[in-house]
C-alpha cells in the first residue's frame, strides 16, 4: 500500500509556495469581494441543478471539478486558477446545501 498518497481533494490553485499567498488572496477576493457580475465567472444554477441530476455519477467532488474544467474550456478569456478553484467552491457549496 502506498503511504505517500494524498488524500486531500484536489485544488486549481498552485503548490508553490512563492504564489501561494498570491492566489489565495485572488480567491478571496472573488469569492468574497465581487459583486456576481463582475466574477470571472457565471453559474446559471437551473441548468447547474438539472446537470447534477441526470449525471449519473453519484460524487458530488467529481461532478464539481468535470463541471469547472468544462466551463472554462468553453470560456477560456477569464480563465485563471484562482477563477477555477472560486467556480468549483461555489457549485460544491450550493449542491451540498452548505
Amino acid at each position: 500500500m502506498d503511504k505517500n498518497v494524498n488524500s486531500e481533494n484536489p485544488s486549481f490553485l498552485t503548490d508553490e509556495r512563492a504564489n501561494l499567498d498570491y492566489s489565495i488572496f485572488q480567491l478571496n477576493l472573488i469569492l468574497n469581494g465581487y459583486d456576481d457580475a463582475d466574477k470571472p465567472y457565471k453559474i446559471d444554477y437551473n441548468v447547474l441543478l438539472m446537470s447534477y441530476h441526470l449525471w449519473d455519477g453519484k460524487d458530488l467532488e467529481e461532478f464539481c471539478q468535470k463541471q469547472t474544467i468544462s466551463y472554462f474550456l468553453l470560456n477560456p478569456t477569464n480563465d485563471s486558477a484562482e477563477a477555477r478553484e472560486a467556480f468549483y467552491l461555489e457549485i460544491r457549496e450550493f449542491l451540498s446545501g452548505k
